[in-house]
């Protein structure tokens, strides 16, 4: 039957050219691409994988997203504040007794300008490691997840467990705050700044320095080990406990991509709820 609205048939009477066209009932039907969005392509396999092919290679990018980690960074940029503050301001006060005013002032200038600048440097690494460099590969080899510094290989064969740990690498500014601190104040700010607990796979992998990557993210990288590897001197270092953590590439990974390949390849492995 032709429903096609015809001028004068009363149902379906076309508009007068005056009026508005009334928004659509929520009841109209609309097109199955208009009442879902499509999932993000680099949360999709490949154009070239279609569902439940896992033999073509899928790459995931970095979900995290840099203010949301820079929050958990807030305790040590408060510590930061205070301290450049209080030793600019004794400074000042030991120099010029007569004017505490200005040491005062002084102290929270360079206490505001102290965690400012580290907030623009983690702000700007973070923004470049997360939009640029973090990817996870997955093969039907393994996995291989890569941050700019180090390529992490792990088979499928050598995966032992899943399991809840701290996915937070420390960095040069925790190391340098215990060496040149060591207060508890600091303790705590670093604790809070580098603590990050999430399901990890672990198993046996082997980490290989990129070419160009920081010799200072490199030997965080060998203190994290404990000093049994030499990735800042660019010898690959094979885990036995290695690490990769799958929801820094996809929020729901266990019903998302990496879910689906850990089922096909090892379904031996008890994935969290």
């Amino acid at each position: 039957m032709n429903s096609s609205p015809t001028p004068g048939s009363g149902f379906g009477r076309f508009p007068e050219p005056d009026r508005p066209v009334p928004p659509a009932d929520h009841r109209t039907r609309t097109p199955a691409a208009q009442r879902a969005p499509r999932p993000a392509q680099h949360n999709a396999p490949a154009p070239n994988a279609p569902a439940g092919d896992f033999t073509t290679p899928v790459e995931l990018r970095c979900v995290l997203q840099p203010d949301t980690e820079i929050r958990r960074a807030v305790p040590l940029l408060i510590f930061t504040f205070l301290f450049a503050a209080l030793v600019v301001a004794v400074v000042i006060g030991v120099a010029a007794p007569d004017a505490p005013a200005v040491g005062i002032v002084c102290g929270l200038v360079a206490g505001a300008a102290a965690s400012g600048a580290m907030y623009a440097r983690m702000k700007s690494r973070l923004t470049r490691t997360y939009g640029q460099l973090q990817r996870l590969l997955l093969t039907p080899r393994g996995l291989q997840r890569t941050d700019g510094t180090v390529v992490n290989d792990m088979p499928w064969a050598t995966m032992t467990r899943i399991e809840v740990r701290n996915s937070a690498l420390p960095g040069r500014r925790a190391n340098v705050l215990r060496s040149g601190v060591a207060g508890a104040g600091a303790n705590v700010a670093i604790g809070a700044a580098h603590t990050k607990i999430a399901a990890g796979i672990v198993g046996r992998s082997t980490l290989t320095p990129l070419p160009g990557a920081n010799r200072t993210q490199l030997k965080v990288h060998d203190q994290t080990a404990g000093g049994r590897s030499n990735l800042s001197g660019g010898q690959p270092f094979v885990a036995e406990q290695g690490l990769i953590f799958p929801g820094e590439f996809e929020t729901d990974w266990t019903r998302g991509v990496v879910g689906a390949w850990l089922r096909h390849y090892r379904p031996d492995l008890q994935l969290p709820a």
